[in-house]
Parts: structure tokens; C-alpha cells; sequence
């Protein structure tokens, strides 16, 4: 079995992608074939040397074209032999060992961990759906169907059944677009509405979720395309085989 894990890991993103790789295949102890598919402006291979990454080469003007482009960066590997495929935000950090077995499932959902968000008296908030009527992510106030807020920091399942979800969400985007409309958490605002009305067969719980989200270790603001990350690219050069840690904005070897 193979299971493939995408990463989009545009300008300041490539360090945490990189990152992200090299801590997975480390901490990885199951017993199946991992292909990693970087969609990035820099190639990667000399930071991942002998790793199992294609690289897809892309550029994004700013990070909501990033985050917006999962969906038909999916579906671009339609071809690839992989039995299961599995988004991953580059900002995702891994700190312990594991397997697949708490990510696995046809079509998987992981739970935001503010799913449960309260005010300040302890009243359960409105989860943030998007509410507007002409848009393809919306989601009424009176829904009467369960509510459970997911990530659009991770995704996955069968192949197939992840191309028809990333098929779906990708004629919505453009739909949405035509009429001049961005949802009001982007790509994550569509993933919720499709999980609302078809839910995923497994969600992982929010603890239960086995890596760290929005990780960025101090490197900056990553959303700024023009965060000078030179300096890291180059001390990750010096020892490329090497696993390391980000914290400060500093580079630490293990």
C-alpha cells in the first residue's frame, strides 16, 4: 500500500515543508510506502536528498492563492499510484512516533480543536460556516443537521474518493469566483460546508490529532511572500541529511 501526502510549500512555507518531511519519514514507524508530492517555488531535492518527494513546481503572489489551491493541486495527481492520499498544512510539526493507523479511513475530516469554542459565560458559538446565501460554502444559521467545525489544515482518504471531494470543492471555488466572491476562511469555508452535508466516514478528534498544526517555529509571518528565509535555506544546506527543529526563527540539528 501506498499513501501519498501532499504539501503546498510556497515562499516562506518551503522551510516548514521541509520540515515537515523530513520530521515524518524520521518519526514514521508504519509499515507502508510514503510518496510525498511538494507543491513549491524552490526545488526541494537537495534539501530532502534521498527522500520519496515529486516536486511540482509553483508559484503563488500571495498565501490566500496558496491555501486555495489544495483542492486542483489534488487533483493533479490523478495518475499517481497511490492507494490513499493525504493533505497536510506545511506548517504541521511532528514530535513523536506513529503510524497511519489514527489518520487512515475513506474520507477523513479532522476536527478543529476550537470545534468547541464558548464565550465567556460558557455559551456554545456559532461555528464560523460561511453565511453567505449566493456562495457555494454556505451553510444556514438553522441548520438542522449536526455541527462540527473542521480543519482545512488536513484532509485525506482513498484516492478516489479524495479526487471526487477535491473535484467537488474545486468547481466550487470557481463557481464563487465568477461572482467575485472569496468565502470567509477561504478554502477551509468549503471543506466544511461538503462536510456538513456529506460527512467524512472518520473524523479524528482534535485529541486524537497525533502532530502539531500551525507550527511555524518563530520564523516570522509566513503569510508575507516576501519573508527573507535565505539564511535558513542555506544552514539546512550545510547538513541536508540531517533532521532539525525550528524555534526562534533558528535552525537546531538533532
Amino acid at each position: 500500500m501506498t499513501i501519498g501526502i501532499v504539501v503546498v510549500c510556497t515562499n516562506a512555507y518551503f522551510i516548514l515543508g521541509v520540515r515537515f518531511v523530513k520530521k515524518f519519514l524520521y518519526h514514521y514507524k508504519g509499515p507502508h510506502a510514503i510518496r510525498f508530492f511538494l507543491f513549491t517555488d524552490t526545488d526541494p531535492t537537495p534539501y530532502l536528498p534521498g527522500a520519496p518527494v515529486t516536486y511540482f513546481h509553483t508559484v503563488h503572489r500571495c498565501w490566500q492563492d496558496g491555501t486555495n489551491s489544495k483542492f486542483s493541486n489534488i487533483l493533479k495527481l490523478s495518475t499517481e499510484p497511490c492507494d490513499y492520499i493525504y493533505y497536510f498544512d506545511a506548517d504541521t510539526d511532528i514530535g513523536a512516533p506513529f503510524t497511519e493507523d489514527w489518520f487512515l479511513g475513506d474520507l477523513v475530516g479532522g476536527e478543529h480543536y476550537n470545534n468547541r469554542w464558548k464565550d465567556a459565560s460558557g455559551v456554545m458559538l456559532k461555528k464560523p460556516y460561511d453565511r453567505n446565501p449566493l456562495s457555494r460554502a454556505y451553510i444556514p444559521l438553522d441548520t438542522p443537521l449536526p455541527q462540527t467545525y473542521y480543519y482545512g489544515a488536513f484532509f485525506g482518504g482513498r484516492k478516489q474518493q479524495l479526487l471526487t471531494f477535491c473535484q467537488t470543492l474545486y468547481e466550487n471555488q470557481r463557481a464563487d469566483a465568477l461572482i467575485g466572491y472569496e468565502p470567509s476562511v477561504n478554502d477551509e469555508s468549503y471543506i466544511n460546508q461538503y462536510f456538513h452535508y456529506t460527512p467524512p466516514t472518520f473524523v479524528v478528534p482534535s485529541n486524537k490529532f497525533a502532530f502539531f498544526v500551525s507550527h511555524k517555529g518563530g520564523i516570522g509571518e509566513t503569510r508575507n511572500t516576501a519573508l527573507d528565509i535565505d539564511a535558513l535555506k542555506q544552514v539546512i544546506l550545510s547538513n541536508p541529511t540531517r533532521l532539525f527543529m525550528l524555534e526562534h526563527g533558528k535552525i537546531h540539528f538533532h
